[in-house]
């Protein structure tokens, strides 16, 4: 029991920390989200780079609110894969997302590091290095007060740097993870001497957990919990649940608390390709847009699957 107990010891001193001095400092804007984010969970905490046998690369979009002027889109792009040293990967993302007149264009790296802890346990810690490319043209809005000079040029492109971590820990089936994908808090506003509290973005604490249940042979359940924390907002919580018909084609709907409702379809190709497609509506205005559209392709290389040898080579 002693050695037992040392063995996790590490764990819940990480997790303590992380949680009591996190939580009274949280804030938060709304980042770009995915409902398909079981599919790459690298969109949301690094620790995830590599979590696959093989390398795989995933393409996102997400078109939110169609028929809205104006409306957010969002699309990314990422690759990950494990690392020659087993317990390490590695991976890139690109990203895009425009709201109106603002967009942002960005770079990120990740890289993670697996700990052992027992047969059936294991964590995995995540580090995140960021650059967005921010950029505000008003010379895009359609203005009630013409000559107005506050919107008489565009404020021109603004870098903006960050960090992240979070953490993975798996026990047989079942995972947990925290994360903070953007630490530092960067300005929204683009004009100098601007101090308001919604001038600037804010971290976004995740927490989530998920597992998968056999229901029959060939017939599983994939369920998840996912929390979004910040200040000035009420919580995120999202419940998911998937319907997996042996590994190949999967039905999921999930439901954000108060907010959205929606489904998803999932259909894997020969253990290579994986194609997703998820629609959603918003629960406060569904009178006022077309609902949102989002599409997922994901390809895994065969690089490092495992190849059976003839007989004859014996």
């Amino acid at each position: 029991m002693k050695n037992g107990k040392r063995k996790y010891r590490p764990l819940w001193i990480l997790i303590t920390l992380a949680t009591l001095g996190l939580i009274p400092d949280i804030m938060a804007q709304d980042p770009a989200f995915f409902s398909q984010h079981l599919n790459n969970q690298l969109v949301y905490n690094p620790a995830f780079a590599g979590n696959r046998k093989i390398p795989g690369l995933s393409f996102l979009t997400r078109q939110q609110w169609v028929s809205w002027e104006g409306s957010p889109t969002s699309t990314a792009l990422l690759l990950h894969t494990k690392l020659k040293n087993k317990n390490a990967g590695t991976g890139f993302s690109l990203y895009y997302d425009a709201m109106g007149p603002v967009q942002n264009a960005g770079l990120s790296w990740q890289y993670s590091y697996s700990l052992q802890l027992s047969e059936n346990n294991r964590i995995v810690l995540g580090l995140q290095g960021e650059l967005t490319i921010r950029q505000l043209e008003l010379s895009r809005l359609q203005l009630v007060d013409q000559g107005d000079l506050l919107f008489a040029e565009d404020p021109g492109i603004q870098l903006q740097p960050n960090v992240g971590f979070g953490f993975n820990y798996m026990a047989g089936k079942y995972s947990i993870y925290m994360s903070v994908p953007r630490i530092l808090n960067s300005k929204l506003s683009p004009y100098e001497g601007e101090t308001s509290e919604w001038s600037t973005t804010t971290r976004v604490f995740y927490m989530g957990a998920n597992t998968r249940f056999e229901l029959s042979e060939n017939l599983d359940l994939v369920p998840s919990l996912l929390f979004g924390l910040s200040r000035g907002h009420s919580p995120f919580i999202e419940l998911y649940g998937l319907l997996d018909y042996q590994k190949l084609l999967g039905f999921g709907i999930l439901y954000r608390y108060n907010k959205t409702v929606g489904a998803t379809i999932r259909y894997n190709h020969k253990e290579s390709f994986v194609f997703g497609y998820a629609y959603d509506v918003s629960l406060n205005i569904m009178h006022y847009n077309a609902g949102t559209h989002e599409l997922f392709i994901g390809y895994n290389f065969p690089f490092n699957r495992t190849k059976t040898v003839s007989p004859r080579r014996f």
